[in-house]
């Protein structure tokens, strides 16, 4: 009995291991299709999107009579805070998302949804920040801004991290309509 002991001792103290291994793998925490990486979308600057609805009077030929109307578009900040998963880091953390889905909640109209192409890198374990056109000046001079409403703009990013697995991170904004907004680029 303790020839035999000796002999298979060693074989089942592997397979024990073994099988605390691959139950340690199987866990949600250590999903191998899934980033370490958690990337949120942080907020924006300015906070709240203005759109300004009428637009501003121009005067294109030089008379000094102001006679068509500009739109412009609507610019934010967008900003990404990374957070990695156990202590995990280094450039294969990294994430880069490449494009982004715009929708719009509004009152009584509402732009149609958009989807556009963007690079946009977030280190591991850090931050960025990446200007976006929010609103557009086509969109307004459309007419799907009404005066007084207010609503959301729905942002979801989608990329991969540098070692392919897929990324998303969500936010939302609010927007409001004005008939002029306040600083330059549509308002503040």
């Amino acid at each position: 009995m303790i020839a035999w002991t000796r002999n298979w001792l060693p074989l089942v103290l592997l397979m024990a291991v073994v099988a605390l291994v691959a139950i340690g793998c199987n866990s949600s925490i250590d999903d191998p299709d899934k980033s370490e990486n958690q990337v949120t979308v942080s907020g924006a600057k300015p906070t709240e999107a203005c759109v300004d609805v009428d637009g501003e009077l121009i005067d294109e030929d030089g008379d000094g009579t102001k006679e068509s109307r500009v739109f412009t578009s609507f610019e934010q900040t967008i900003g990404f805070s990374s957070r990695v998963r156990a202590g995990a880091k280094g450039p294969f953390h990294d994430v880069i998302f490449t494009s982004v889905d715009i929708a719009y909640s509004m009152g009584r109209s509402a732009p149609p949804n958009r989807t556009e192409g963007v690079t946009i890198t977030v280190p591991s374990g850090g931050t960025s920040n990446h200007g976006m056109t929010t609103i557009l000046s086509t969109d307004t001079a459309a007419g799907y801004f009404i005066l007084g409403d207010k609503g959301w703009i729905d942002m979801t990013f989608r990329g991969k991290d540098a070692a392919g697995k897929p990324m998303t991170a969500t936010g939302r904004f609010q927007v409001r309509t004005a008939t002029a907004c306040g600083g330059s680029g549509g308002g503040e």
